[in-house]
């Protein structure tokens, strides 16, 4: 059985801790909407601020993947610009190559040929013969006086072998010791051929975009 205590009797405290059990339903039950209030606007507010860091977050990718792609582009265009740039530097370079290895080629062919043919105007003493017919046949017409300046081996061969194409035209065979053996000088009275050995090789020479002296070894 609970006693009922009057309330003038009742002292501070028990008149307080029976307020609090009184009320403490009501109170309790005032506090919980505020509270689920309070969760709900927390929640719409995680919701928003997760919502806005994804849109910034994908934004940000979209504008990064957008200036590295710019960047990529940029770089593999100035590569492929180097790489270019590579390649015509070796192709110069390679053709260079193959022109020094050319004009050595040539300027090596020319030597040889020189010997050859030096070898061959010490051998064959008929050599002189097709030079002096072609220096000859250059000539428009014969005006006399008509010499022709051999070394002096060269002017025997002339003689022996030339009798008939000298005397019909009245040749003077002249000795010149300034000339080398296979070589001549034809000259008339209106011309001069230089058919010497130095000046049909510097000839060949001037031909081929060489300097390549006959006198040289």
């Amino acid at each position: 059985m609970t006693m009922i205590i009057p309330k003038e009797q009742q002292t501070a405290y028990e008149r307080w801790e029976m307020s609090s059990f009184a009320y403490g339903d009501q109170s309790i039950s005032a506090t919980r909407p505020k509270k689920k209030e309070d969760d709900v606007a927390s929640e719409k507010l995680s919701q928003i601020f997760d919502a806005a860091s994804k849109d910034a977050y994908n934004k940000g990718m979209q504008e990064g993947f957008a200036v590295g792609m710019a960047k990529a582009r940029e770089y593999a265009k100035e590569e492929q610009q180097n790489f270019m740039n590579l390649m015509h530097s070796f192709r110069d370079a390679l053709e260079k190559s193959d022109e020094q290895i050319a004009e050595e080629t040539l300027s090596l062919a020319l030597d040889i040929a020189k010997s050859m043919l030096k070898v061959k105007l010490n051998i064959d003493e008929k050599a002189v013969l097709p030079v002096v017919m072609d220096a000859i046949h250059y000539l428009p017409y014969v005006q006399k006086p008509a010499r022709i300046l051999v070394h002096h081996e060269d002017a025997q061969i002339l003689r022996e072998y030339l009798p008939e194409e000298i005397a019909s035209q009245q040749w003077q065979i002249l000795e010149d010791m300034n000339v080398q053996r296979g070589g001549c000088i034809v000259e008339t009275g209106a011309n001069q051929i230089d058919a010497t050995n130095a000046v049909r090789w510097n000839r060949i020479s001037d031909a081929l975009a060489q300097n390549n002296d006959w006198l040289l070894p």
